[in-house]
């Protein structure tokens, strides 16, 4: 009886046995018909576990349940963040006019500084040239003066007179005339264009003064050039 089965077996094998798909159960080969192991069904195994799983959390899915964490979280993550851009926004328009106002606020003040320093400059020589044109009138009276005079000394003293008065309008803006003859040679305020070999002055001593050298207000404006005893 054994030896009869097991050629049955042989006769009935099919060679060109395919692996079954996932929707099949197992296949039995001829003569086990009568086999009584259960057929396991894969699909029929999850699905189980997917209902057993979905009655353990009110009804939903494994799938559903996930994809509610998901949406829960983004919408959360999407307030906050919206909220975060419009905050920024917010603070950039604040920071944007800030910085315009600021740009503005600056052109204005360079604008109105200019204008200071130029109505300084006018103001100033306009002070200047008021207590100048005295000297000037003093000036046109001595020249008609020595076109009609024949005295010489008359002549020199109506120009002293306007040198005093001329240096007095000087003193009035700050300006003074620096010291030289036998002062000790400053190059700071001094400058020496002839050496004097032949004074019995000190040696870098100032012999003489070539031309007056002036201060305003205790700022050198113009250097005296001098000679230097050597």
């Amino acid at each position: 009886m054994a030896d009869r089965n097991l050629n049955n077996t042989s006769d009935n094998f099919d060679p060109e046995f395919n692996e079954p798909d996932g929707n099949s159960s197992v296949p039995v080969a001829d003569g086990f018909e009568d086999d009584t192991r259960p057929v396991i069904n894969l699909d029929s195994v999850g699905d189980l576990a997917s209902a057993v799983a979905a009655a353990s959390n009110g009804g939903k899915s494994a799938s559903a349940i996930a994809n509610d964490q998901t949406s829960n979280v983004s919408d959360a993550q999407y307030v906050q963040m919206k909220k975060q851009l419009d905050d920024a926004q917010e603070q950039a328009k604040i920071a944007t006019e800030n910085h315009m106002r600021t740009l503005a606020d600056i052109q204005n003040l360079r604008r109105r500084t200019e204008e200071e320093r130029l109505r300084i400059v006018r103001d100033g020589n306009e002070k200047l040239i008021k207590e100048l044109l005295p000297v000037m009138d003093d000036f046109d009276l001595a020249l008609s003066a020595a076109r009609t005079s024949e005295s010489v000394d008359q002549l020199l003293s109506g120009m002293e007179a306007i040198h005093r008065k001329f240096m007095l309008t000087l003193n009035k803006q700050g300006v003074d005339p620096i010291n030289t003859t036998g002062a000790k040679f400053d190059p700071d305020i001094h400058e020496a264009v002839m050496v004097d070999e032949d004074s019995d002055l000190p040696e870098e001593t100032v012999s003489s003064e070539l031309r007056k050298g002036y201060t305003l207000n205790g700022r050198v404006i113009r250097p005296s050039l001098v000679k230097v005893a050597k």
